[in-house]
């Protein structure tokens, strides 16, 4: 599991911050394995309801032999970010890694969730 801790601003929304966290300045390089697996990233937990105590699943990233596809989201790309806010302000991202998950059936579990 990786932790990575950010401040953050009210008016960025979950997608610009999975933009940020895949594809933009702000990447962070996620291990390749042979074979792929599922990345799963979370955020919070916040102090908000419903998303108080609770870190929330908001994408699957699959990797396979050609390299990380493209996030699916798990919740409103639009949500403000600031709702998984802790008392501080900012928010713990955790990208977990899921050994020959399948990433289609990984995204439809949380998504159902």
């Amino acid at each position: 599991m990786i932790r990575e801790t950010r401040a953050v601003r009210g008016d960025i929304t979950v997608g610009g911050a999975l933009d940020a966290l895949t594809r933009g300045d702000d990447r962070y390089p996620l291990a390749s394995v042979a074979g792929g697996a599922a990345w799963v990233l979370y955020g919070g937990p916040g102090v908000e309801k419903p998303y108080a105590a609770r870190a929330v699943a908001l994408a699957v990233i699959a990797e396979g032999p050609e390299g990380y596809g493209e996030p699916r989201s798990l919740v409103d790309p639009d949500l403000a970010l600031s709702r998984l806010a802790g008392t501080d302000g900012s928010v713990e991202f955790r990208f977990c890694y899921l050994h020959s998950a399948d990433p289609q059936e990984t995204w439809r579990r949380l998504r159902d969730d």
